[in-house]
Order: C-alpha cells, then structure tokens, then sequence
C-alpha cells in the first residue's frame, strides 16, 4: 500500500482519496465499531409495554406484491417486540373485516395470522379502525393502531370520524402509506403529520420501523433492533462519527506531508487535529441524528436526514484542511468537503443496505473517506487552474504543486517548512519565504542564510516563469492560464 501511495505522488486527487478511504476505514475498524459496541444497550433496556394492532388494508388493490411485502415487514417487526412486555393484534379490513388473531403475547400465533392474509374486495377503512379500538378495550397498556393502507377509504368521512373518535379515547394511530394512499388525508386520520410514513416497495420495512420508533418515542439507529433515548443515540452516534472525522484527518494531513516530502505526522500537527477533528466529528454526527428523527416520516425526507450529517462532516473536514494546505481558499475547501460528503453519504447508503451493520459501515467509511479526500484536493486543483503557482521539481518525474497567497510558503532544514531542504547542504531552518503581497510574487531570504552566503539583496521579485535551484530541487512560478491562452 506504502509503494501504492508513492507511486501516485503526482496525482493528488487520487493520492488524497486513498488516504481519506485508509484513514476513515481504520479509525472505523479500530475505533468506531467497538465504541458502537461497547455503548449498546442491551434489549432489556427500559420501554413502557405497549398493546399496538396492526390493522392491514388487503384490499384488491394491495395486489402486485405490496401485501407480501406488508407481510415480511409486519413479521419482522413482531420478532423486534419483547412481547413478554407487549402485546399484539393483527385485523385486517378488505372484503371482510377480520380480526385475525386477538391481543396476544405468542409471536406463532401472530405470525401464523399475518401469513393467512390476502387481497380481495374494497377498503372499509372505518369499520376497520371500529375493529382495532374494539381489540384495545381489553387492555391496561399503552394503546397503538399501525394502519397500513395503498388508497383512499370508501367513506373518507366515515374513516375520519372512526379515526378521530379512536384518538379522543387516547389512541395512538400511527399509518403506513404506499401506492396511492393520499398522505393528506391520512395526516388528518392520524391527527400529525410525524405519524405517517410513506414507503416505496422495498421500504416497507424501514416504514414498520418508523412507526416502531413514535411508538416508542425513540430514536432507532439505522437497521438496529434497540431502542435509544434521543440524547443517548445523538452522543452515540455523534461520537462514532468524531472518530471517523479523527481518522480521516489526520489521513489527509498525512497525505499532504507525503506530498510535500515532509514527516509524515508531527506531534503538534497531530495533537491539534486530533481535538479539531473530534469536534468537528461529533458536531456533524449529532446534527444529523438530530435531524434523522423529524425527518423520517418521509422517505425522500428521511435519506436527506441521514445524508445531512455526512455533508456537514465533509465540509467541516474540507474546511480544517484549509490550516495544512497552504493557502487553499476557504470557500474552496468547504465546497470540496461538502461535494465530497454528498457523494460518499450516497455510497455509504447504499452499502449499508446492500452487506448490512458493520460490513456495510465499514465499506461506506471507506467510500465518505475516499470522495472527500478526493473532492478537496480536485478542488485545489481548480483553483491552481486559476492563479499563479509554484511547481517543484524533485527529480526529473516527479513535482509538487503549491498554492501561492498571503500565506509565505516556507522552504529549509527545519519541519514546520512546506519545501524541505538538506541542512547537510548548508540550508539554514528557514532559509526563505515565497508569497503574494497585492499581484507581486515575493522570495525573501532568511537573514541568517543571507548572512552565509553574503547576499546583498534578501528579497526577489518573481515572475511567471523564474526558476530558482535550491540544492537538488528547481522551484518555478507557473501560471496555467497563461500557458492556456498562449
């Protein structure tokens, strides 16, 4: 891998991406994941007990198989109960209204009643949600209707006040809404609009587990089964996410050492970015787990939540990149950060999906890691494309380019300069400083090398063009929009 890095000196974009994906991936590995588990909460944690009907539409429009997967996901959702604490109902309301298995703590018995369900008839939705309050008369627990429906009722009015007359009873009715279900209507059976959550086929069961979440008035973390407190699941969260931004960090600076020849990792470099990018790491991670919960009711919404958090990481990352990558603009780094947490939050999604918990995290670590390495060191490149810059040349194969600014790039002997030099070769610490002031391009020599080498004049105006020889490196001024309109 060292050989790999070394090889792709000259191509920084790729070079940083591969730093970015090593960094993250490892911090991940050696750090992420056992803080995950070691702050999960074991399933015996604290939950009110909860009596909850699932109340499915089997309707003849439920056919094409949304009713299978209603089915998968209402299993699913009864093996993740306690239901020595819970109880459950299954009705169902198409042809006929049925209630196919009472209030009952036996997980068979309700996945035996589920698998009986087919599609045939209308949507007698009033008389359906009549059925569940009847179910939950019975009981003392904390009262919940799951309605799961793909269309309008055939009494909207009748349904409405079914609906309303149930949660003046104090029910909580949650619904589930696919295919064509008028999600305005249904915010008006459900009486809010955080209580009704469309999915798409292939999100049913993500659906189930939105509704498991206003259930529970928790917070539930990706495809995990727990249930957290809010509080506990934004520091959990936003502290996994710190060690991801710790890692990928402290991977880049590494990176750009590596590209300027420099020690890879100096302990004042690594103690400062290591606070900044924990900070920086728990602000993005807890942002977006803050912004998941109110945002989940809607699938197009609810991907938006879960990427939010990424994009502030990669921004904030882009942006302490800034203090390493001499005179990279601000704005510049934030839009590289930014772009690059957008796309790999889009990967890290679909990995997630795709191999599951901890394969999936890790590959989408990999992924956030890689494209926002990759984006703020193509966005250095833009902005090299627009202004005077310095190119060093190390051997005849292999350069470094440099930012030119306010900011002196500082070349000699000591480690704290950009462009190292021998100071075997008589090279002083900081034997001279390159930067703009105004359109001028300044080399100014350090006294003390001055002094050695008995120069008269310590300060040089540059021009696009001018080369220096410093011992065994050439240093050039070069300008690509000149070479490009020339």
């Amino acid at each position: 891998m060292l050989n790999l890095f070394n090889r792709l000196k000259n191509n920084k974009p790729l070079l940083f991406g591969l730093y970015g994906a090593s960094g993250c991936l490892t911090a991940a590995i050696l750090l992420g994941e056992p803080f995950l588990a070691l702050t999960k909460l074991a399933k015996t944690s604290s939950v009110t007990p909860q009596a909850i009907v699932l109340l499915i539409d089997t309707s003849s429009s439920m056919s094409d198989g949304k009713l299978t997967e209603v089915k998968t996901a209402a299993s699913k959702f009864i093996e993740r109960r306690d239901l020595q604490k819970d109880q459950l109902a299954v009705v169902s309301f198409g042809l006929e209204i049925k209630t196919t298995t009472p209030l009952t703590n036996d997980a068979n018995t309700l996945k035996n009643a589920i698998d009986t369900l087919s599609e045939n008839g209308g949507t007698p939705m009033a008389e359906g949600i009549n059925a569940a309050i009847g179910e939950l008369q019975t009981t003392a627990l904390n009262r919940n209707i799951i309605l799961f429906t793909d269309g309008v009722p055939n009494d909207p009015n009748l349904a409405y006040n079914s609906a309303l007359a149930t949660r003046n009873t104090g029910v909580k009715l949650i619904s589930v809404a696919t295919g064509d279900a008028d999600i305005n209507y249904l915010t008006q059976i459900t009486g809010d609009r955080s209580l009704v959550f469309y999915a798409n086929s292939g999100q049913f069961d993500q659906a189930f587990r939105n509704a498991e979440a206003a259930i529970y008035k928790q917070l539930v973390e990706s495809n995990s089964s727990e249930n957290y407190s809010i509080t506990y699941s934004v520091l959990r969260i936003g502290g996994w996410t710190a060690f991801l931004a710790m890692g990928i960090s402290l991977a880049l600076i590494m990176g750009q050492n590596r590209y300027m020849r420099l020690p890879l990792l100096t302990a004042n470099k690594g103690i400062i970015s290591t606070f900044g990018s924990l900070a920086a790491g728990m602000i993005a991670g807890a942002t977006g787990q803050i912004l998941f919960l109110p945002l989940s009711s809607i699938a197009v919404l609810e991907i938006i939540g879960r990427i939010a958090g990424w994009v502030i990481l990669g921004a904030l990352v882009g942006g302490g990149t800034k203090f390493f990558v001499p005179n990279l603009k601000l704005k510049n780094a934030l839009l590289g950060g930014t772009i690059g947490g957008g796309i790999g939050a889009s990967g890290f999604l679909i990995t997630a999906n795709i191999f599951g918990d901890v394969l999936g995290r890790l590959s989408g670590a990999s992924m956030l890691g890689f494209f926002i390495g990759l984006m703020i060191a193509w966005i250095e490149q833009k902005q090299l494309q627009s202004q005077p810059y310095l190119l060093v040349n190390w051997a005849p194969t292999e350069q470094t380019t440099y930012l030119l600014g306010t900011k002196p790039i500082l070349i000699g002997s000591s480690l704290n300069v950009e462009i190292p030099l021998n100071a075997s070769d008589g090279f002083t610490p900081i034997t001279a400083k390159i930067f703009k002031e105004g359109e001028n391009i300044i080399m100014q020599f350090d006294q003390e090398y001055a002094a050695i080498k008995n120069m008269k004049k310590t300060s040089q105006d540059l021009k696009v063009g001018d080369t220096r020889k410093l011992g065994q490196i050439t240093i050039e001024v070069k300008d690509k929009t000149l070479t490009a309109n020339g």
